[in-house]
């Protein structure tokens, strides 16, 4: 047991990951630990250090010597997070002490002999970003200004953007097992939160005064699967729960979608679905095969244009990939295709990141000026359509 008295925590990763910090920072407090704003005054620094492509497990390693570089010799460092598990070798480049994955943060109730238990605590809210992020690094070149009007747009799109935000975490871990993913190493199984729980913290966020719910999950379509119920069952419950607000819908599989699209059409009739996310990925059949996303591009189409009648208002969101392994210039074209006949209000592009952990990785590789072309046309397309559609979006 450690004997810690005050803690720094720092996170690089995405709103789960810095809903995770959240919550440790929360659990920390109530232990008796106090959270210190300076690694310098800290007993202990946990920095949670994302893997998910080689540019964030760069970040990471940056980050972590950075942070070292300012902490006390005596002092406890902690990395805890996707990159442990994801690219132990590029961590042990930078740390050779305490490290641990998203699924084992409950390590720290033994550490500190913790009276309150990790899982008990609850947070809405997130741990504050790393400017170092996403489109706030320097742009430099024509790739990262696209990058970043791509991350002003989808992040400034809509006015329900700029209302408060009431983050309820529903769930961890996801059912799949997609081949170019190596988020599954490091979130695990899924996990859910009971669904009265759920219920119940989104009636407190209405007392409080919120309009603006987000759900959060590493795959929120496959929520409840753990427990004997689904997604659609949760939200019946939560739109019959009278009151003036928005949900957001994030992360939700398309192949959950098609799965439980008929138990969802009351949600999306009610109007209560500000934004929802589902990842297509791929607009070739052949590249979502070779990927093991269990859907194709017709039914992902037929879900999505169904959404839209049954509820026009709700903001459109998706992300797609360049540069798979086995792609070609056919199979990126019908991307584009889809990204044309699909009017999403915003698409995230990525490209396709080599990990030690990711079964795609062994297809071999794309020449780097292949990817890099294709990728800056899938950005100035995903602006295009975005900007276009705010356009229809005012005139309405």
């Amino acid at each position: 047991m450690y004997n810690w008295k005050k803690a720094y925590l720092h996170c690089n990763g995405c709103i789960e990951a810095r809903m995770e910090t959240a919550q440790l920072e929360k659990f920390l407090k109530l232990n008796g630990i106090s959270i210190v704003k300076n690694p310098s005054e800290a007993d202990v620094v946990l920095v949670y250090a994302c893997g998910l492509t080689q540019e964030d497990a760069q970040l990471s390693v940056e980050i972590i010597k950075d942070i070292k570089s300012k902490s006390r010799e005596d002092a406890d460092f902690i990395v805890w997070g996707c990159l442990p598990h994801i690219d132990p070798l590029t961590l042990r480049k930078v740390h050779k002490g305490i490290s641990f994955g998203r699924s084992n943060v409950h390590i720290m109730e033994k550490f500190i002999n913790a009276k309150i238990k990790y899982e008990d605590v609850t947070v809405n809210h997130l741990f504050p970003v790393d400017p170092r992020r996403g489109g706030r690094r320097k742009v430099r070149d024509l790739t990262s200004f696209l990058e970043w009007l791509n991350y002003r747009l989808r992040s400034k799109f809509a006015p329900i953007v700029g209302e408060k935000i009431y983050y309820i975490m529903t769930s961890r871990g996801c059912l799949g097992n997609c081949t170019f993913c190596s988020d599954k190493r490091s979130c695990g199984m899924i996990r859910s939160r009971p669904k009265e729980r759920i219920v119940k913290e989104f009636k407190e966020g209405l007392e409080k005064g919120y309009k603006v719910f987000n759900f959060v999950a590493t795959d929120l379509g496959a929520y409840g699967r753990d427990r004997g119920y689904r997604l659609d069952d949760l939200l019946r419950e939560i739109i019959a729960i009278e009151g003036d607000y928005k949900l957001i819908l994030g992360n939700v599989n398309p192949y959950h979608l098609k799965e439980m699209f008929d138990g969802l059409k009351e949600t999306f009739k009610s109007g209560k679905v500000g934004i929802l996310g589902s990842s297509v990925q791929s607009g070739s059949n052949r590249l979502l095969k070779l990927m093991a996303r269990r859907y194709t591009v017709e039914d992902f189409k037929e879900c999505i244009t169904t959404v839209k009648s049954l509820t026009p208002e709700t903001l459109l969101w998706t992300q797609v990939m360049v540069g798979f392994p086995a792609e070609t210039e056919e199979d990126f074209k019908e991307t584009l295709k889809l990204l044309d006949e699909v009017k999403f209000d915003f698409v995230q592009v990525f490209k396709f990141s080599e990990r030690p952990t990711v079964p795609a990785s062994k297809l071999g590789k794309l020449p780097s000026d292949v990817v890099e072309k294709r990728y800056r046309r899938l950005l100035i397309k995903a602006i295009e359509n975005e900007i276009l559609r705010r356009i229809e979006r005012m005139k309405q």
